[in-house]
């Protein structure tokens, strides 16, 4: 049975590119001569860009100038998508048969508004999409729920009639606590206990999950057959 609404998070889950903000991230490291935490990108997926910038406070030498340390990754990762935005697979024909379907669809991502615009629009799924809510339209970005319960409301649907799809911890635990059903699909960080306890359930990509919430009889019904691994690339 379908869901009223779906709300997806973005970036690793919807779109590739928590690894280009990865190396981007340790490319700007090395530029700053702050090559000693390069590898604690990890500390980042799921947050806001306030919440990054306190954790650069706490993370960076102290010789490093934060809000241009900020800056100049942020313009390189958008230099570095500024042509192609690499979709997640199944990630397009997805949005298309829930589209299809009559199903609202939200992104509640930690990314802010505009920028999460302009790559769902380069990635060619901006037009699928009801609402977009980035981490600048809330007071507290993931783990706090305040995203999902925004996404939900501009959608029109009750939290507990909506599912989630997730790839991150922080984004689990914020959907959980809105009390959104959560699906996770795990991207550069493998599930934990929580996630293990608390999603309906964990899955390697969109078309496993869609199989595993019994959604294949009704992309039958609606003659899509398959899901498409993307929509230039089909299995």
């Amino acid at each position: 049975m379908l869901p009223q609404a779906v709300i997806f998070d973005m970036d690793g889950l919807l779109i590739d590119t928590e690894k280009v903000s990865a190396a981007t991230f340790q490319h700007t490291c090395h530029a700053h001569n702050a090559g000693q935490v390069a590898n604690q990108y990890g500390q980042l997926i799921g947050r806001n860009q306030q919440e990054q910038r306190a954790i650069f406070a706490d993370l960076l030498p102290d010789h490093v100038d934060i809000l241009r340390f900020d800056k100049d990754w942020r313009d390189l990762f958008l230099d570095q998508l500024r042509h192609v935005v690499p979709l997640k697979p199944y990630a397009w024909s997805l949005c298309q048969w829930l589209d299809a379907a009559g199903v609202p669809m939200a992104v509640a991502t930690s990314t802010q508004t505009a920028k999460a615009e302009t790559l769902l629009d380069r990635a060619g799924l901006y037009g699928f999409m009801k609402q977009v809510i980035g981490g600048d339209q809330v007071l507290s970005g993931k783990p706090a729920p305040d995203l999902y319960i925004a996404a939900a409301t501009a959608i029109s649907c009750a939290p507990e009639h909506a599912i989630a799809f997730e790839d991150s911890h922080q984004g689990v635990m914020a959907a959980h606590a809105a009390g959104v059903p959560v699906i996770h699909i795990p991207d550069l960080v493998p599930a934990d206990a929580f996630t293990r306890q608390h999603a309906v359930m964990v899955s390697e990509n969109l078309n496993d999950a869609a199989i595993g919430l019994g959604w294949l009889d009704e992309i039958n019904r609606l003659e899509f057959g398959r899901l498409e691994s993307n929509h230039l690339d089909p299995i």
